[in-house]
């Protein structure tokens, strides 16, 4: 079962790591096109800014997620709600809007509008199923089991470039195989560490990432796996990061009521970017040395503006939100109850059916 109250310190990172999120998504306003020097930069900040969502689903596993319907469907609430706007902002901008994008909009986890959403979706619905490995496996047999995950779905894609998945660790599956690392750190790493080795670490370890990342793009032109989600680097510094804040404890009432934008921001930053891209049109700057200077100004304008205008809608709209999702909640349980029993009446009857005698 989860944890009712957490340390302030989980919740900084957690902070921290959408702040990174959105500096890495902000890049991509430069445009394909960068000078040289830039798309070095590029890789520099990407190496240090790639571990939100990972750092995401280690703090999930390690204070457990449990299926709570009402709870989905009010954050599923809050998805859509910022996904209807970011359609609105498009259309105000003159973006070209379909019917499909507008469908999707409506069914944002369904159709995989944002992965890590999708992903943390369907953990969650399974998540009765997935506790259950590492509370039926001995230690011992977790964690080959854990060695074998990231072996395949991680030490792979990095050194052969293989993805099996082809997402590039964008997944349920590798944030499944993340869930479960948080759980292990959980049942069997309760030991304290000395954070400034951790910290050295984690340091080291981004740094040969960069000087491998770098490399290759220099010899083969384009980028490689070392820093993308499914790199066991990645995986590595994520989960030195998380131990690095596991270590510290402190409460601020602040910082825990800023975290709980998080999710928000990551969602509707992808609306909010277009309208800061208006007054910041970072392309302009790609073979400029202004550009990293001018997204160190963008990425923060998003980060504020998402958690200012979150707050705001939890003000209005909180207790208007919890009552519509208490009542889907009901207006679901018992259609899928109704559901059950009539699939098992018709399993029942095609079973008959197709029996002999």
């Amino acid at each position: 079962m989860a944890e009712k109250t957490r340390n302030s310190s989980i919740e900084l990172l957690r902070i921290i790591c959408i702040c990174g999120i959105i500096f890495m998504h902000t890049i991509a306003y430069g445009g394909n096109e960068l000078a040289e020097y830039n798309r070095y930069l590029l890789i520099f900040v990407n190496c240090f800014t790639n571990l939100g969502v990972t750092c995401f689903m280690l703090i999930s596993g390690y204070f457990g997620v449990r299926f709570q319907l009402e709870k989905l469907i009010k954050l599923d609430l809050m998805i859509i709600f910022y996904s209807l706007i970011h359609i609105a902002i498009r259309l105000l901008l003159g973006v070209p809007t379909g019917k499909m994008d507008v469908l999707c909009a409506i069914f944002p986890i369904l159709s995989n509008q944002y992965w890590y959403m999708t992903a943390y979706f369907i953990i969650v619905i399974l998540s009765k199923y997935i506790n259950q490995i590492p509370e039926k496996l001995s230690m011992a047999a977790f964690r080959k089991l854990l060695f074998v995950l990231l072996f395949i779905f991680s030490v792979v894609p990095t050194f052969l470039h293989f993805d099996i998945l082809g997402s590039e660790g964008k997944n349920v599956v590798h944030m499944v195989t993340i869930y479960l690392i948080g759980r292990y750190i959980r049942l069997y790493d309760e030991r304290s560490y000395d954070n400034r080795r951790i910290a050295l670490l984690l340091l080291g370890n981004i740094l040969v990432v960069c000087i491998l990342e770098m490399a290759m793009y220099t010899v083969i032109g384009y980028y490689s796996m070392f820093y993308r989600d499914c790199s066991i680097f990645t995986v590595c510094s994520a989960i030195l990061l998380f131990t690095l804040f596991r270590n510290m404890r402190f409460e601020n009432k602040i910082i825990n009521r800023l975290a709980g934008s998080v999710l928000a921001v990551y969602v509707f930053s992808f609306g909010f970017q277009r309208l800061v891209y208006q007054m910041i049109p970072l392309e302009e700057y790609a073979f400029s040395p202004m550009l990293f200077p001018l997204i160190f100004v963008f990425a923060p304008c998003v980060v504020v503006g998402c958690i200012v205008i979150d707050q705001l809608r939890q003000l209005a709209f909180g207790k208007l939100e919890s009552r519509l999702a208490g009542y889907l909640a009901q207006l679901l349980h018992r259609m899928l109850d109704t559901g059950v029993r009539g699939g098992m009446v018709i399993t029942e009857k095609v079973l008959k059916f197709i029996m002999k005698g």
